[in-house]
């Protein structure tokens, strides 16, 4: 069952501890993913990353280790202690191993896992970061599955049966669930070429205990909980997937940008439009408290290559700008939190998390908006991640850095135009043209952090973000729509070779000043 992009999932969020929202904070929610499916006692855990893919050489450098065991212990993201988790672990007597494999990988971000809990029991699984933080489950016991992160879902491993067998327990299980009015969104039964099967059922509410001797008598039950903050949902009967559709709706309805953001997460979640705007409310006052204490605070990490920068745009000449020269300060403020392990918003990406903030931030101070324009600007820029999430990616690793500090330009703009009462039209041109200019931007960090070139290209894609929405504004013609425009860019983003999709195997990532300085912070 595909579940359409939430604002508050897919693209403003997670809020987390730095520095990586496709290694941090996926790694976590993994790490939480199989807490549940051992029931909470996991003694031992082995990660294997193909050297296809990126984890083989960004699993330290990026925080997939403790991001990993953070999630093993029970930690939520935004926990301060996500970077000391390792050594947490450790004391707790949990084992935590890494093993780079030769296995292709279909996935650039492929984490193949083998638990054991405090009894000896083994269990195998395969988990993806496909972006934002966001994750799927994709194999219990060899068996494909599909799980998202957004439903409670109960699992029962059947082991090898008949299609025969298997086809009845699946029948009675369906028809008891019926009738005895347990909720549920999804049943469903799964099996692999050897005749393993599972049995699936996914609910918006925990499946009770009881369930399970009523339904089947064989067969080990996995309990896991949902990771995301908005719950998925059975029926969703859609608004808009595109932005001509996106337009439509505005128009029939005479909508401003934030209320058809407003209106659109109160369908895909079930929730009412205050709980939208609470919600983003508290994102907003986030974002702030990390703005203001990295500009008080001597926020330093030992791991990191770039030591605080923001204050010397205080002292230093500068050009005439102060919106521009804003918005860069507040975006450097937003990347040195993420370098020294503060909590920050992945907007859509942490690798990005100083483009959105950091633009309709500087704009607002300027302009002298307060925290209710924030608000619905945020929620503005994430309408526009919505369409991307959904047709293209924000994942590095995948499509480089356009999809990541590109797509966060693109989603800025957007929620420029809002703060200056622009339309849906605006909103939409103001993206495009953002995004336009981003395509082809490759993904090579420097030294395996996030940290250079990442700071410079979320400075361009704000000073891009506004530049932009003032042509918008002043109505300047996009050429090219929004929806054809993500279309280029995401078949751009599969034309980028491996090597430079955050992999750090060419670009920047493999100069002679790289390398030395790699072997610096790991010595």
């Amino acid at each position: 069952m595909h579940q359409p992009a939430s604002i508050f999932n897919d693209v403003i969020g997670p809020v987390m501890i730095g520095p990586s929202s496709s290694h941090t904070a996926a790694s976590v929610r993994i790490g939480q993913v199989i807490r549940n499916m051992m029931g909470g006692q996991v003694r031992k855990a082995v990660f294997e990353f193909s050297a296809q893919g990126s984890l083989a050489t960004t699993y330290q450098g990026q925080g997939s280790a403790f991001g990993l065991a953070a999630g093993i212990l029970g930690l939520a993201p935004d926990d301060p202690r996500v970077v000391d988790a390792l050594t947490m672990a450790k004391s707790a007597g949990v084992e935590i191993e890494f093993l780079i494999t030769d296995e292709p990988c279909d996935h650039p971000n492929i984490y193949k896992a083998t638990m054991w809990d405090d009894h000896g029991a083994c269990l195998r699984a395969e988990m993806a970061s496909v972006g934002g933080g966001m994750i799927e489950v994709r194999k219990i016991e060899d068996i494909p599955v599909l799980l998202g992160g957004g439903y409670y879902e109960t699992i029962f491993l059947l082991g090898n049966l008949s299609a025969a067998r298997a086809g009845k327990i699946y029948a009675d299980a369906a028809a008891l669930m019926a009738s005895s009015g347990l909720s549920y969104d999804e049943i469903s039964l799964h099996h692999n070429e050897k005749g393993d099967y599972l049995f699936n059922i996914k609910s918006s509410v925990p499946l009770p205990a009881k369930a399970g001797s009523l339904m089947i008598s064989a067969g080990k039950r996995l309990d896991i909980s949902p990771v995301l903050p908005v719950l998925s949902q059975k029926e969703y009967k859609g608004l808009f997937n595109t932005g001509e559709e996106m337009l439509a709706v505005a128009a029939a309805e005479h909508l401003s940008p934030w209320e058809l953001a407003v209106k659109y997460e109160c369908l895909r979640g079930g929730i009412p439009p205050e709980e939208v705007l609470k919600k983003m409310a508290g994102i907003v006052r986030v974002i702030r408290r990390t703005m203001d204490a990295s500009e008080q605070e001597q926020n330093e990490y030992a791991d990191r290559i770039l030591g605080r920068q923001a204050y010397k745009l205080e002292s230093a000449k500068l050009l005439e700008g102060a919106t521009m020269n804003e918005v860069v300060k507040r975006i450097t403020l937003m990347m040195e939190a993420k370098s020294s392990m503060k909590v920050i918003v992945a907007a859509p990406t942490a690798g990005s998390c100083g483009v959105v903030s950091g633009t309709l931030f500087g704009v607002a101070s300027v302009i002298h908006a307060g925290e209710e324009a924030l608000v619905k600007a945020m929620l503005v820029a994430g309408l526009i991640g919505i369409i991307i999430a959904e047709h293209a990616t924000f994942a590095g690793e995948v499509g480089g850095c356009q999809a990541e500090c590109g797509s966060a330009s693109g989603m800025a703009a957007a929620g420029v135009v809002q703060l200056m009462g622009g339309t849906v039209a605006q909103a939409l041109d103001a993206a495009s043209m953002a995004l336009q200019n981003v395509l082809g931007m490759v993904c090579d960090p420097v030294a395996d952090r996030v940290e250079v070139p990442c700071l410079g290209k979320n400075v361009m894609c704000g000073c891009n973000a506004l530049a932009m929405a003032n042509l918008a504004m002043a109505g300047f013609d996009q050429v090219i729509p929004l929806d054809e425009t993500i279309q280029a860019m995401a078949q751009v983003g599969k034309m980028i070779p491996m090597e430079l999709s955050c992999t750090g195997k060419a670009g920047l990532s493999v100069l002679k000043t790289s390398r030395e300085i790699w072997h610096r912070l790991n010595d």
